[in-house]
């Protein structure tokens, strides 16, 4: 039975410190109005509960034991582990500041108090074991410390741990001073010794904290974290009144991960003290989805899918110079050249008229015949098998008249009316002394777009790339390089197929072709689509979190017409968004008058 004088004692104390401020709960992370952007469908909750003093501030003393007996009964010191194992597991947004007192039969301030967690485990590490024990001189230089570096309306706590019997007189008149400061006194003992666990269980009860005896060191570790430190018995942590969730707790601080939805979310913390008082407190935290949408655009002629919507008249001249026997992966160009050329014939719409005009195929190299060039198969829409076969016939032989060839080429489109583009694939720059440049710019004022594309030349920077490109330029066009196979079939179809590019205010962010079943990751916002065609066509789309937007632009009765299908995605982070490419790169200073 406890000592009567000193309940006595105890309660004048009590009533001279006043009777505190009762259970508080403050949720300190996230903060109220947070918002979270990066599409997370958890948010972890961390904050201080306390019936004891205020709650913005934890001030805590470990008064530890460092008496020899520790050697015998702690072998291993497991006193130490805990207490780092605590200090460790305080929510690291709560604004603690910790001291460390060790005590055998005097007391010494090992670590002022800090926020420096860090410092604090150095010191815990490094506690001696040697001496006897006085309670009373920890308690006492805890006190003394906390009054110097304390802060005003913090939970002062003591976190008192021993393994023996101390002087009990002397421990109640420190508890009693403790009392009248408003600190509690967390007590924990290792061992069996009745009467020192008495002396720490009034301790405890008398300052308003709690007594734990443990008998195995190996268990300190969790006791250390099972000590309620500030008089809190649990926190529950809700989203929307739903099902609560228990939180971590760890010293006077509590920790938690909730799931949230988009939206607003009402996030509640539920504290209830070692006396069965409750109190709660809550925070709104909004969730903006951030994930990408989802946008492809097509385009239909009367229903069918098609590349253009624009009537369309396409010449391809194919270089079938004697260089064109360069070889790639062991294949030559000219194979190469054929095999994507007859594919690229299967895959355009039938309505785009087609010819295919070829120079350096009829007159071998050393006859330097600068007038070899020659017009295959003319405009047609139904002239595919012819294309084919004049394909299949190509034998690379001769020089490389460019100038030329894009000087014949100019009166193969005769006076159609449809969008004229002539697509040149080459391996080499002019080898007759023409002006290729001079003819490219001379078809741009009969409304001929020459596109080029470099095949097998290998680096796009050298002097040859630049020529080239000189020469689609001059007409307005687009020059793509290729190195192989499949880099050959992707510039065959850009240069073919209409373009387009999307922009967000006046900002391109994204492009590509009809044709294409390439999806742009989009953030939310509204978009201009852009058909780089004559004249261009425009459409516009809004795009939502989640939104998969196929664009379709249809044509009727030439009237063109878009229209939307939408659908949902799943969560997809916009930090995954890229514009679409392929292994080609293209020159894109000109825009596409297709």
């Amino acid at each position: 039975m406890r000592n009567t004088l000193f309940l006595l004692v105890l309660m004048q104390a009590a009533t001279a410190a006043g009777s505190g401020h009762g259970l508080q709960v403050e949720i300190q992370s996230p903060s109220a109005g947070y918002t979270v952007e990066d599409g997370a469908t958890n948010v972890d909750v961390e904050g201080i509960a306390s019936a004891i003093g205020g709650v913005r501030y934890l001030d805590i003393m470990f008064v530890m034991d460092t008496s020899q007996s520790l050697r015998r009964s702690d072998p291993s010191d497991y006193r130490a582990q805990g207490a780092i194992g605590l200090v460790q597991n305080l929510s690291p947004k709560s604004d603690i500041k910790i001291g460390v007192v060790s005590f055998d039969s005097k007391s010494d301030v090992a670590r002022p108090m800090t926020s420096n967690r860090e410092s604090v485990i150095d010191t815990l590490r490094l506690l001696p074991r040697s001496g006897s024990t006085n309670i009373a001189a920890g308690i006492t230089a805890a006190l003394a410390e906390l009054e110097r570096n304390g802060r005003p309306g913090s939970s002062k706590v003591i976190m008192l741990f021993t393994d023996g019997m101390s002087n009990k007189n002397k421990a109640y008149d420190a508890a009693v001073e403790a009392t009248k400061k408003g600190i509690t006194i967390q007590t924990l003992m290792l061992g069996k010794d009745r009467t020192g666990g008495k002396i720490m269980d009034t301790i405890a009860w008398a300052t308003g904290g709690s007594f734990l005896p443990v008998s195995d060191p190996s268990e300190l570790p969790e006791a250390f974290l099972n000590l309620r430190t500030t008089g809190v018995d649990s926190v529950t942590l809700s989203v929307n009144g739903s099902e609560p969730v228990e939180a971590r707790l760890a010293g006077g601080t509590f920790a938690g991960s909730v799931p949230v939805g988009s939206g607003e979310n009402r996030i509640v913390a539920f504290a209830t003290s070692l006396d069965g008082d409750t109190q709660e407190t809550e925070i709104l935290v909004n969730v903006r989805d951030t994930s990408c949408g989802a946008l492809e655009v097509m385009a239909l002629n009367d229903g069918q899918p098609t590349i253009s919507l624009n009537d369309r008249a396409v010449e391809i001249v194919v270089d079938a110079s004697q260089s064109m026997w360069g070889q790639i992966n062991g294949r030559s160009k000219m194979e190469i050249a054929k095999t994507t050329l007859e594919d690229l014939s299967y895959g355009l719409p039938e309505d785009i008229s087609l010819a295919l005009r070829a120079y350096g195929n009829t007159s071998p190299s050393k006859q330097n015949n600068c007038a070899d060039s020659n017009l295959l198969v003319p405009f047609g829409e139904r002239n595919r098998d012819y294309i084919r076969g004049a394909i299949a016939g190509l034998r690379p032989t001769g020089q490389t008249p460019i100038a030329y060839a894009l000087n014949q080429a100019a009166q193969d489109f005769g006076s159609t009316d449809s969008a004229r583009t002539m697509v040149l694939v080459t391996d080499g720059i002019e080898s007759c002394g023409g002006d290729p440049v001079m003819e490219a710019y001379a078809l741009r004022q009969h409304g001929i777009v020459v596109h080029l594309i470099g095949f097998g030349m290998g680096n796009a920077a050298d002097e040859d790339a630049a020529s080239l490109r000189a020469i689609a330029n001059a007409s307005g066009g687009r020059y793509v390089t290729a190195r192989s196979a499949e880099e050959l079939k992707s510039a065959l179809e850009e240069t073919v197929t209409t373009s387009f590019s999307v922009y967000q205010g006046d900002t391109e962010v994204a492009g590509g072709s009809l044709g294409s079943t390439d999806v742009m990751l989009l953030r939310e916002g509204d978009y201009r689509v852009q058909l780089n065609s004559s004249p261009p066509v425009e459409a516009w789309v809004s795009l939502a979190p989640r939104d998969s937007v196929k664009l379709i632009l249809e044509k009727n009765a030439g009237r063109i017409s878009p229209f939307e299908q939408r659908e949902k995605l799943p969560h997809t982070a916009c930090a995954m968004a890229m514009q679409p490419e392929g292994p080609i790169k293209s020159d894109r200073d000109h825009p596409d008058p297709r």
